[in-house]
């Protein structure tokens, strides 16, 4: 099995680019008569990205018009409808509707934007496959990508899966491509970084993990030159001097300190409005606190659990309230964090059970948040009997690329137990794949969250399927 050394990314070449080209434009054509044939509206979490969008764009203020979105009724100590300051919500995707909205204020400008965002990350698993095995693997998935239900019906919902899954695999299209030799490159890439962090918080360890993938490729390339690292003009002595393949470390140290500072940049603003707010130190959201609480405790079974059923539930108590005696999302998400850690402790195998059950929930409901968040919000312009053939089709397709997805995590797995190298696509998809996985099992189950590493299993479905087909087409020619 022959595999490609980073930067090593094959092109598609005179006789690909049509293919590639063509491919794209069938998954653009695709997605608008999707967003033509079902015209969905906005609901639950989607509304509230747009009502946040509309608050910065009109007003400049972060809240939504009725008030918190985490408490659906009225407590002694929190009431609905009042503008409490909040950063519940993470701003990535409501700044980036904002950015939409100010040229086109609609809904259908949102949905066009997530066209181009497909478009984006279509590009990115196609060279994620070709890194791995060649233009034409590059180019089936591409074409699967195109074509894959759940992304196509995403394009008509205004959530943060397309933003984030075009985010990730664009970034790790372009440290697969080698974009990333010098650190002008991986500035660039850790201010991705931290746009993705302000869409999905849980990115926010990205620049580690960007560290382990080049700590990895140094080690892989081991003996080979590497592009210099100096930046032009520095002198022999200076601190960027070419870094050779041997100093993995130093590799990787660079690679986290640059692109951790880039990542911080871009978060920080955010993080001085919070401390400003709240006079306390919340990176980007409170969200996460709360995810730990409603997700660990004695009644939860694996998905969301509103905050007022918890048992002896924080938020119907003074425990919520500052110092003033008014409701501080701060404080009462702090009290929150310390009672889901608590119920940890005391609870480990009941933590190890809800995992599992959060696993449960996502892979084994696929294409339930098709029907959930696309199909039922919608005004249909297709016969209705179409959309049961429509959702098991989502279902089928999503299953034979988890499946697949997981035999090629497998294969991976013990290609590297043998001693055999990966390459630096085969890096990514794993270890992209396996953190998503670990962030559902610790907090929350839905089918949604697993939306970010639709590509990375593409991606690598398509390598295995094209690997054997050459073997077999080798096999009839013997």
């Amino acid at each position: 099995m022959r595999l490609r050394a980073a930067g090593g990314v094959p092109g598609p070449g005179r006789g690909g680019r049509p293919w590639l080209a063509a491919i794209l434009l069938f998954g653009i054509a695709l997605r608008l008569g999707w967003i033509w044939a079902v015209n969905t509206q906005p609901i639950s979490d989607f509304l509230h990205y747009h009502d946040l969008a509309m608050s910065l764009l009109h007003q400049g203020r972060y809240e939504m018009p009725e008030g918190l979105d985490y408490i659906k009724m009225d407590t002694p100590y929190v009431k609905t409808g009042v503008h409490y300051p909040t950063a519940f919500r993470p701003p990535g995707y409501p700044f980036f509707l904002t950015a939409v909205y100010a040229v086109y204020p609609s809904v259908l400008a949102a949905k066009l934007a997530n066209v181009a965002l497909d478009g984006l990350w279509i590009w990115a698993v196609y060279t994620l496959a070709a890194a791995a095995g060649g233009k034409r693997a590059g180019l089936l998935a591409a074409g699967v990508a195109a074509v894959f239900p759940t992304s196509v019906a995403y394009s008509s919902v205004l959530g943060t899966e397309t933003l984030s899954a075009a985010l990730v695999t664009v970034i790790a299209a372009l440290h697969v491509r080698g974009f990333d030799r010098r650190p002008a490159g991986m500035a660039a890439l850790g201010a991705l970084m931290g746009g993705l962090a302000l869409v999905k918080p849980y990115f926010a360890v990205m620049p580690a993990l960007y560290g382990a993938l080049h700590y990895l490729r140094a080690r892989e390339e081991r003996g080979a030159p590497v592009t210099a690292l100096r930046h032009p003009g520095a002198g022999p002595r200076g601190w960027l001097r070419p870094w050779t393949v041997g100093t993995a470390w130093r590799r990787a140290i660079l690679a986290l300190v640059v692109s951790g500072a880039a990542a911080a940049a871009v978060v920080a603003p955010w993080t001085v409005r919070n401390a400003l707010v709240f006079h306390r130190f919340i990176p980007i959201s409170t969200n996460g606190d709360f995810v730990l609480y409603i997700n660990n405790n004695d009644a939860n079974r694996g998905w969301y659990l509103d905050p007022l059923q918890v048992p002896n539930s924080i938020f119907k108590t003074d425990r919520v309230l500052g110092p003033d005696g008014v409701y501080d999302e701060a404080v009462a998400m702090a009290r929150a964090k310390e009672e889901g850690m608590a119920w940890i402790r005391a609870h480990p195998l009941g933590f190890i059970r809800l995992g599992i059950d959060r696993l449960s929930v996502s892979y084994f409901n696929l294409a339930g948040d098709v029907a959930d968040w696309s199909v039922a919000p919608a005004e249909l312009r297709i016969d209705r009997r179409w959309v049961e053939p429509l959702l098991q089709g989502a279902r089928a397709a999503a299953l034979v690329v988890i499946g697949g997805g997981w035999v090629y995590v497998l294969a991976m797995g013990l290609r590297r137990i043998a001693g055999l190298r990966l390459g630096a696509a085969h890096r990514v998809n794993v270890l992209m794949i396996a953190f998503v996985t670990a962030v559902i099992f610790a907090s929350e189950g839905q089918p949604r969250y697993l939306f970010p590493i639709y590509g990375f299993w593409i991606a690598g479905v398509a390598f295995v399927a094209h690997r054997a087909a050459s073997d077999k087409t080798a096999e009839d020619r013997g």
